[in-house]
């Protein structure tokens, strides 16, 4: 009729799935056979396989960690605006533009730091997620880290530049050019632009 397969050939999924699916009562021979290649001893090499491929799947399923990293160095961040707001004597306003631009530069510049020394922020350093080389699985150094984050920096320097430029203008002319007024996007009132 049909050819017995070659368990012993099967991985250690492919073991499980035929043995969930396998009608044990038409073939108990074959039922049993997956039964002792499942065990460790009759089957060692099909297990390591398949706990290999979990432990890389859970490896990187880091989703929730980093999203609580994340909420943690925000936290972070906030006493750090505190406190530079009350050393500075700064009022702290959630409309401030430039106060905001030079808070994300300080943000990038400590991750760039804490990422290229210790692999990880106070944040990661919490939830135990740490920031790898991908080709080699050790730790970045500075100059990935520094790639890492150009963006967020670059962006953030940009922004403390259009602010630094608004305000001037405002200062020196008393108005900001429309084109400004555009490329900076904030609600500008209209006595303000000439």
């Amino acid at each position: 009729m049909h050819d017995k397969p070659d368990f012993s050939s099967y991985s250690h999924s492919e073991l499980l799935d035929v043995k969930e699916h396998i009608d044990k009562e038409a073939y108990p021979d074959r039922y049993a056979e997956i039964v002792n290649l499942l065990s460790a001893t009759a089957h060692p090499a099909k297990a390591p396989d398949n706990e290999k491929e979990e432990h890389e799947i859970n490896k990187y399923s880091t989703f929730w960690p980093r999203f609580f990293a994340a909420a943690i160095d925000g936290v972070v961040f906030a006493f750090i605006l505190y406190f530079e707001c009350l050393i500075f004597g700064i009022e702290y306003d959630a409309q401030d533009k430039f106060l905001q631009a030079i808070n994300g530069v300080q943000f990038a510049v400590y991750a760039i730091f804490m990422h290229g020394f210790f692999g990880q922020t106070l944040g990661k350093m919490v939830m135990g997620v740490k920031v790898l080389n991908h080709d080699t699985e050790t730790q970045i150094n500075v100059l990935q880290a520094l790639r890492r984050e150009s963006v967020n920096l670059a962006l953030n320097i940009v922004w403390v530049f259009l602010s630094l430029t608004v305000a001037v203008s405002l200062e020196s002319h008393g108005a900001i050019s429309e084109n400004l007024a555009l490329v900076v996007i904030m609600p500008t009132p209209k006595a303000y632009i000439r």
